[in-house]
C-alpha cells in the first residue's frame, strides 16, 4: 500500500491528528536553544529525511539555515544524528554537497546513517547510473572522510561525551531493494556486541537506522510495508536484551504529534516496548503526515543522570512544541 493510498484509507486520523496537533502549536520562542534542566550530560540535535540535491537549493538553504540556528545555542550542543535519506537520489555530486553543507556549518559532529534513498533509488529519474553498491561505497568513503573514521561497511559507532551512537545500514545483499534494508548476521552481532559494551556501566545506548522496527511508530499505518522485517532481520530481540536502548528512525515522514493526536492515531513520535524506547523523526526537508505536516522539524534529545527528555522542534523558527515532549526515566542501580 503506498502512503496516499494509506492516508486515504485512515483520513478521519489523518485529519485530527495534524488538527489536534497544530490548534495547540503555541508552544514557546527561545531567543537561543537551552536544555530543561542544568544537569544535562549530552545535548543531541536529532534530523531525518534531509533529500539533498545538488541542483535544489531551497533543501539546501533549509539544511544551512538549521546548523546555524545551533550554533548560537545557549545549551552546548554536543552533536547531531540524521537518520537516512541524507539525498534524494543517491547521486554523489549530491552526496558530496551534503557533506560539504556538514564540514561548513556544523561546529559538532553530525552522525549520518544511510537511508533507501541513498542507496536504495540509484538510477531513480535519471539522475545517477551507478550501481547500489557503488552507492554504498560512496557514503561509506564520503562519512569516513567526515567524521574521521575507518568504518568497512555501512554500520559503524560512534562516542558523543561518552555515550555510543550505534549506526545501522543497508548492506545491499543479493543486489539489494529499493525501499527495504538488508541486515547480515555479521552486523547484528555487531550491534549485539556494541551494546554490551555500551551499556555495562548502566549507560543508555542510541541505535539510529533510517528505517523504523516494523509495528513501531504507526509504521505500518503511515507506510506499510516499509519498515525492517523482524523475521529477517530481528534487530528487536537483540535490544531487547539490554537496558536503557533508545531506536532512532526516520523514513516514514510522519509529522510531529500531540499526546492528544496520539491517542487519536493509536501511535506516537516515541513509544517504549519491552524496554527499548522507539524515537521516529519526522521528515525535515519533505511535507510531512499524520501530524504537524510542514519541513523543517525534529528533535532535541538531552540525556541526565536518570532520565532521557526528547523535544520536538521547528529549526527554523526555533519554536517547541510543547504539546509533544516525552521523557523516559532510565533504569540504575
Amino acid at each position: 500500500m503506498s502512503v496516499f493510498k494509506s492516508i486515504m484509507a485512515n483520513f478521519t486520523s489523518f485529519l485530527l491528528a495534524i488538527f489536534l496537533t497544530v490548534l495547540p502549536y503555541a508552544g514557546f520562542e527561545l531567543p537561543v536553544i537551552d536544555n530543561v534542566r542544568d544537569d544535562c550530560l549530552l545535548t543531541v540535535e536529532m534530523l531525518s529525511d534531509t533529500h539533498i540535491e545538488e541542483k535544489e537549493l531551497f533543501r539546501q538553504a533549509f539544511m544551512v539555515a538549521g546548523l546555524r540556528n545551533l550554533n548560537g545555542a545557549k545549551a552546548e550542543i554536543d552533536g547531531v544524528i540524521i537518520a537516512g535519506d541524507l539525498t534524494n537520489y543517491a547521486d554523489e555530486p549530491s552526496l558530496a554537497k551534503y557533506y560539504e553543507i556538514l564540514s561548513k556549518h556544523s561546529t559538532v559532529p553530525v552522525i549520518s546513517a544511510a537511508g533507501n534513498h541513498d542507496i536504495g533509488h540509484v538510477g531513480d529519474r535519471d539522475v545517477t547510473d551507478i550501481t547500489r553498491e557503488e552507492a554504498k561505497a560512496n557514503f561509506i568513503r564520503y562519512n569516513n572522510e567526515y567524521l574521521g573514521i575507518e568504518a568497512n561497511d555501512n554500520y559503524y559507532s560512534y562516542e558523543l561525551n561518552g555515550y555510543t551512537f550505534i549506526v545501522l545500514g543497508d548492506e545491499v545483499i543479493d543486489g539489494g531493494h529499493w525501499d527495504g534494508m538488508d541486515i547480515s548476521e555479521t552486523q547484528l552481532a555487531f550491534l549485539d556486541s556494541e551494546l554490551a559494551r555500551a551499556t555495562a556501566d548502566g549507560s543508555p545506548a542510541f541505535v539510529v537506522c533510517h528505517w523504523p522496527v516494523d509495528g513501531m511508530n504507526g509504521q505500518e499505518i503511515v507506510y506499510p510495508d516499509s519498515g525492517i522485517e523482524l523475521d529477517k532481520n530481528d534487530v528487536k530481540t537483540v535490544m531487547e536484551k539490554y537496558e536503557n536502548v533508545f531506536y532512532i528512525s526516520g523514513h516514514i515522514h510522519g509529522g510531529i504529534k500531540s499526546e492528544a493526536a496520539a491517542e487519536v492515531t493509536g501511535f506516537a513520535n516515541v513509544e517504549q516496548e519491552n524496554g527499548v524506547t522507539y524515537i521516529s523523526l519526522p521528515t525535515y526537508g519533505i511535507v510531512n503526515s499524520f501530524g504537524y505536516p510542514w519541513s523543517a522539524t525534529g528533535m532535541q534529545m538531552e540525556v541526565y543522570e536518570d532520565q532521557v527528555v526528547v523535544r520536538p522542534r521547528n529549526f527554523i523558527t526555533n519554536k517547541w512544541f510543547t504539546n509533544a515532549v516525552y521523557t523516559i526515566d532510565l533504569v540504575t542501580e
